[in-house]
């Protein structure tokens, strides 16, 4: 009686689901699904199965994948300058390395080998590590949800991808390739935290207008995300070409390499570009149109974790005599010591130099701990900035030089 019993459980159980799912299909019958020997544990595979579905299709045609990551972290900064003036706080920010943001992306089939497909992302910081000044804790931006991609794409297997509206121009990202997990440490040539206020030392000097006047470091001359139409060619024995152009007007080209040559990882960039749009150049209507060439190469070897990456560029602007540059040096290992998945210990070392002759050399450390269970990754890293006054413009010959240490510390997850 027992056993019948627990039958008659388990079969009225089963009729209850069975009843459950027809109705949330529609469907009129039963009869189309066949659920085996067990199925209870059938019904529950199919439940999860349309769940998932319904979470990731917009329609039956067209995929769509939801994605994300939440990062922020605590910084730390202090600025002392030859004129006396010091200043020093702690505010909790949201790292510009890799921000918090959520998006959604899809393609469909056209042919065995075409297919089409969107790309649409969303960045808000209330508080980006690069805008927050000595006045005020959050950004100096406006706080709006931001658009970092917004396009459509067509995509062959036999002739390469292009796509057309907010996307990646093609020096997007070229000064930052690295094999290791250090750019999210800040461990990387631009976005670097606390630029606003090293902006300003290279104004009037006084940390009070921070970030309102001066030109602002931590830049590696990519152009980033415009409207544009980008092409990008198949993969050619590790090679890929790209090619941009929008605004009003300018237009970029690169070639990147990813390979292994026995234990040795090795990816890199080169990118030339041409900015005549003055109002994406520098933010202001009428800047001088510039010409950019950058780029990186990273090399990692696989058994030991160790690793180098260098990046460097130019650019050349109408109207002045000197040239911006900057070079960036960082290097370390990246092994699993502990079971929570790899860490990266780094140093970092570069320089940059703007239009007016105005310097900054730097160096640091840092370290990022990957926790893969959660796919989440810790991460600390130290700045330490000499600024030097080029005597035209900029300080003005008042301030000689000045000082600037930062530690970012926090953490990122993503879904």
């Amino acid at each position: 009686m027992r056993y019948q019993s627990s039958w008659l459980s388990r079969f009225t159980a089963c009729m209850a689901l069975g009843a459950g799912s027809t109705l949330m299909l529609g469907a009129p019958t039963v009869s189309a699904a066949d659920f085996g020997g067990d199925c209870c544990a059938d019904l529950e595979e199919r439940v999860a199965e349309l769940e998932a579905t319904t979470a990731r299709k917009g329609n039956r045609k067209v995929s769509l994948q939801i994605y994300g990551q939440v990062t922020s972290g605590v910084m730390f900064w202090d600025f002392e300058n030859s004129g006396g003036v010091t200043e020093d706080n702690v505010y909790v920010v949201d790292p510009q390395t890799s921000g918090t943001r959520f998006g959604f992306k899809g393609k469909a089939k056209i042919t065995p080998d075409y297919s089409a497909g969107y790309h649409l992302e969303f960045q808000y910081q209330s508080a980006d590590a690069t805008q927050v000044t000595t006045n005020s804790d959050e950004s100096v931006a406006d706080n709006i949800l931001e658009f970092r991609q917004a396009h459509w794409f067509i995509q062959s297997q036999t002739y390469g991808k292009i796509r057309v509206g907010l996307a990646d121009t093609a020096n997007s990202g070229i000064a930052e390739i690295n094999l290791s997990k250090a750019n999210i440490a800040d461990g990387m040539s631009s976005s670097q935290a606390g630029t606003a206020i090293l902006g300003d030392a290279f104004g009037d000097g006084d940390p009070a207008t921070a970030g309102n006047d001066g030109v602002s470091l931590g830049s590696n001359f990519e152009f980033n995300r415009l409207n544009v139409v980008r092409y990008d060619s198949p993969v050619f024995g590790g090679f890929i070409m790209s090619a941009a152009y929008g605004e009003d007007d300018i237009w970029d080209v690169a070639l990147r390499y990813a390979g292994e040559i026995g234990t040795f990882k090795i990816a890199g960039g080169i990118a030339y570009g041409e900015n005549s749009d003055g109002s994406s150049v520098f933010g202001q209507v009428n800047d001088p149109r510039q010409e950019v060439v950058n780029g990186t190469l990273s090399i990692m070897e696989t058994t030991t974790g160790l690793y180098a990456t260098g990046s460097a560029g130019q650019r050349t602007s109408d109207g002045f005599t000197d040239d911006e540059s900057f070079w960036f040096v960082n290097s370390g290992i990246e092994q699993k010591f502990i079971p929570f998945g790899k860490t990266t210990i780094f140093g970092m070392v570069g320089e940059y130099q703007d239009r007016d002759n105005d310097s900054a050399y730097y160096y640091g450390a840092g370290l990022v701990q990957q926790i893969d269970s959660a796919a989440m990754e810790l991460f600390i890293s130290y700045r330490h900035y000499d600024l030097e006054d080029g005597g035209v413009g900029g300080l003005g010959g008042d301030l000689n030089e000045a000082d600037f240490d930062v530690v970012v510390s926090g953490a990122r997850i993503k879904f």
